[in-house]
């Protein structure tokens, strides 16, 4: 499924780079704005009732002022990229309730060949008698005290903040560099006083304690496994001081962010 995503990728740069040639002098761009489709894509996902996920349908392309109308003008190519992303949906087993839209709007703050990417649309369209529960926002997260996550059985990775992203990709909050985990594989949300785990429709799937989910809420003692990597949720009355880490596989130890 991975080796899927990775090519449907690999065909969205190779579009965006024989149709935005003529807009960039520089080869830097490459692929920076298939990855960010592909990452406001996942980021933005919503869960059904029966653990089904909603991807985004409305992707607002954000670029230069100067190159943002070429770009919009390239109709051949909005349409190939939206047929990419439709697929790329299909592939991660993302449900997609409506048509995708590109659109293109301009941005001063932006450099020539960057741009960013803001989804929408995540199970708007869906009919009366099927239910949606976005993935919920902790307005009032009320963090549980002392809680952590044992990774790969040895290092210790506090949990402090209200939202915390998990995945392979270097931004996420904690990075698991293991080929098996997806870029961005799941989300800890702190709600009503306890953490609960979101799967972001990985390719390598989530459990709980044996069984597949696309959410739990979690209890101190639950074993989480990421694609084959093991999660053990903890919490302890004693706040750990210890800073946000990575952990990647082998080590003999956690490397702080930057």
């Amino acid at each position: 499924m991975s080796q899927s995503l990775n090519r449907l990728e690999a065909r969205i740069q190779r579009l965006i780079e024989e149709g935005t040639a003529r807009l960039f002098a520089s080869q830097d761009t490459r692929g920076f704005l298939a990855s960010r489709l592909i990452e406001a894509m996942q980021a933005d996902v919503t869960i059904g009732a029966n653990d089904e996920v909603f991807a985004p349908c409305i992707y607002t392309i954000y670029s230069n002022s100067d190159h943002a109308p070429a770009l919009k003008a390239n109709q051949g190519l909005m349409k190939e990229l939206t047929t990419v992303l439709q697929r790329a949906a299909q592939e991660s087993g993302f449900h997609i309730t409506g048509e995708i839209v590109l659109h293109v709007a301009p941005e001063d703050e932006l450099h020539p060949g960057e741009f960013r990417v803001r989804s929408a649309g995540a199970g708007e369209a869906l009919t009366a008698t099927q239910s949606l529960k976005a993935i919920p926002d902790p307005t009032f997260p009320q963090i549980p005290p002392g809680a952590f996550l044992i990774v790969g059985g040895t290092d210790i990775f506090p949990l402090k903040l209200p939202i915390v992203n998990i995945g392979r990709k270097s931004d996420n909050h904690l990075i698991i560099d293991d080929a098996k985990v997806s870029r961005r594989h799941a989300q800890l949300r702190a709600i009503s006083g306890h953490y609960n785990f979101f799967d972001l429709g990985s390719t390598g799937g989530s459990k709980v304690n044996g069984s597949e989910v696309r959410s739990a809420a979690l209890l101190a003692g639950d074993v989480i496994n990421l694609a084959g990597v093991p999660l053990i949720y903890g919490q302890d009355a004693r706040e750990s001081s210890a800073e946000t880490q990575e952990y990647r596989p082998g080590s003999n130890g956690s490397t702080p962010n930057p």
